[in-house]
């Protein structure tokens, strides 16, 4: 491509304000056409470029002025790794000190032009029925082409979130046409349009849904700024690595360094951009600088446990991989929706999290032994399942409390078994309209007892009662790849889908929930593997930590009353303290 010129930019000269987001393409190979780069009358030289970002140049050049444009490719040089280091932790600077980033999303095809002026009138709140191209009502055409540029490879790369989050102001353009971040919708007001062309039944139901759909990626950026916009707590950069995952990259290291302009500055400044190190150091470095900063264990609600022939990381460092097919989309969204509860418990109590890596990767924390598990349930992996596979795993977990026979059972940590079991189904976290999560009350009893009667006695695939639907929304997020449990002492739980009779549940130092260890075979003694957090009703609110305290004082004074109101604790097994732990 001629016409086109790289040079330096000299301190007196003014900044780079235009910078081009695009996508490489699907194309594996180099563009014929290259740029053509002159500094001076002395030599030329050529840069090859693929054929999207060729398109993008020639789109987004001016037709009788000089455009001054920063592009990656070849602004910085790929081969360099000391380059890539030193650009990488400029990124952020370099993005939100553009004036305006350009986002090319591709050249234009039949219905483009027409997509990027619908997505206009929803942005303006125009209801898709009442929406007119030249005239004429949109039709399902036009919502297929909408699809089609919802769905392009740019949306769902890695570096595209900080690139258009940190953005002073953006313009998406394809071929001619273009549309300023700022006018693109709101996701909330975005879903009250869909639901109110579907109540006008003048589009197909399935078309509708895959446009729904085709928003997926769109609003995980919105749903990501928001929480760099909230970024002041530690916990809110765990969420955006976590949502992190569900993009795309050609190396496996931009899935920490792809994130660090949007998380907190005081977790960027210690992870320090190096593409000579491993993908595996590189994701035990972000998991250690995380869990550092944060002081507490939310990281550890990431992981997902392996065996020791098949990770290639310690049990305790989550894998910061894009799915690909590691594991389904549901499932890792339930996981990084669950983060959002641990506002709400706190099993350690007051104690302070005590953390150090020793041995290269081996995590040492101080804990206390609480139960070990002796019987689990059939693993809830559908998420979507039917009533009737919600109803068959939910009467084989009634029986393994013994509900099925004796409903008056009292609970191990004092109030009714049926009440510690419904409660255990939804981690206590009520989730009402508006997705607003809250713990339960007692008044949420009249919601479980509406979902169990629907599950007995309809089967359809949808919920009559709004309690009920909100039950099973509240069950999903609890119980989606996870499994139910019971420990020696009687206690229910909801842990991970690897969770095996004999693993043993330990309260952590700095960990709001407990967790589930299995007794490694190192020789070393309380060495364990990190199976996953776990729900145990009846010690989310410290009370384990709070009875062993309680005991020993009890002990001490001969309170026999005080003993055996310590409902959590085992009096036949020698009392611990927190002690020790390490995981491998």
């Amino acid at each position: 491509m001629s016409g086109a010129q790289a040079f330096n930019i000299e301190d007196s000269q003014p900044p780079v304000t235009e910078l081009a987001t695009y996508s490489i393409g699907s194309d594996a190979h180099k563009a014929q056409s290259s740029i053509l780069s002159y500094a001076s009358d002395i030599y030329t030289s050529e840069w090859p470029v693929t054929t999207n970002l060729e398109a993008a140049m020639r789109y987004l050049r001016h037709e009788f002025a000089e455009r001054l444009l920063w592009i990656d490719a070849i602004c910085v040089d790929q081969s360099n790794i000391e380059e890539r280091n030193q650009q990488v932790q400029l990124m952020k600077a370099i993005y939100s000190n553009a004036d305006v980033v350009q986002v090319w999303l591709g050249s234009p095809t039949t219905g483009s032009a027409d997509a990027m002026a619908i997505l206009k009138e929803i942005g303006e709140g125009v209801p898709l029925q009442e929406i007119r191209l030249q005239d004429r009502p949109i039709d399902d055409n036009n919502l297929r082409s909408t699809i089609e540029l919802m769905t392009r490879a740019w949306w769902d790369r890695t570096w595209v979130q900080q690139e258009l989050i940190l953005a002073k102001r953006a313009v998406f353009s394809c071929g001619f046409s273009s549309l300023k971040w700022s006018s693109m919708p709101l996701i909330d007001h975005f879903n009250s349009l869909v639901a109110s062309a579907m109540k006008s039944l003048r589009f197909d139901e399935y078309l509708l849904d895959d446009f729904i759909d085709s928003f997926d990626a769109y609003t995980r950026i919105q749903n990501m700024a928001e929480s760099h916009a909230d970024a002041t707590e530690d916990e809110d950069s765990v969420l955006i690595m976590a949502q992190g995952r569900l993009c795309h990259n050609s190396d496996e290291r931009d899935s920490v360094y792809g994130f660090l302009g949007l998380i907190n500055n005081k977790i960027a400044s210690r992870i320090k951009p190096d593409y000579n190190m491993s993908v595996a150091d590189v994701f035990q470095d972000a998991a250690t600088q995380l869990t550092f900063c944060s002081q507490s264990l939310i990281l550890f609600s990431l992981t997902r446990y392996m065996t020791k022939e098949t990770r290639s990381t310690p049990t305790w460092v989550p894998n910061w991989n894009a799915l690909r097919g590691l594991e389904s989309l549901e499932e890792w969204s339930n996981r990084t929706l669950r983060l959002v509860q641990h506002d709400y418990f706190s099993s350690c109590a007051e104690h302070k999290m005590k953390f150090e890596v020793v041995n290269k990767n081996v995590l040492k924390l101080f804990g206390i032994r609480f139960d070990h598990i002796i019987s689990t349930g059939r693993n809830s992996a559908s998420y979507d399942p039917t009533l009737a596979e919600v109803l068959e795993i939910h009467q084989e977990w009634r029986l393994l409390c013994n509900l099925e026979t004796d409903n008056v059972l009292c609970y191990v940590a004092g109030g009714k078994a049926s009440e510690a079991y419904w409660r255990t189904l939804i981690n206590d976290v009520y989730i009402g309209r508006g997705e607003r999560r809250r713990r339960c009350q007692t008044s949420d009893y009249k919601a479980y007892l509406e979902w169990l009667h629907e599950l007995e006695s309809s089967m359809t695939a949808y919920w009559e009662s709004d309690l009920a639907n909100s039950f099973h929304i509240s069950y999903k997020e609890a119980c989606i790849g996870r499994r139910f449990f019971v420990t020696k002492k009687g206690y229910f739980g909801i842990g991970p889908a690897e969770l095996e009779k004999g693993d043993e549940i330990y309260i952590l130092a700095g960990g709001k929930h407990p967790f589930a260890l299995r007794p490694s075979l190192e020789p070393e003694p309380d060495t364990f593997e990190l199976v996953g957090d776990c729900y145990v009703h009846g010690i989310m609110d410290g009370e384990a930590v709070s009875d062993q305290n309680k005991v020993r004082k009890a002990m001490a004074e001969g309170n026999c009353d005080d003993l055996l109101s310590c409902q959590s604790l085992d009096l036949d097994l020698p009392l611990h303290d927190f002690h020790n732990v390490f995981i491998v």
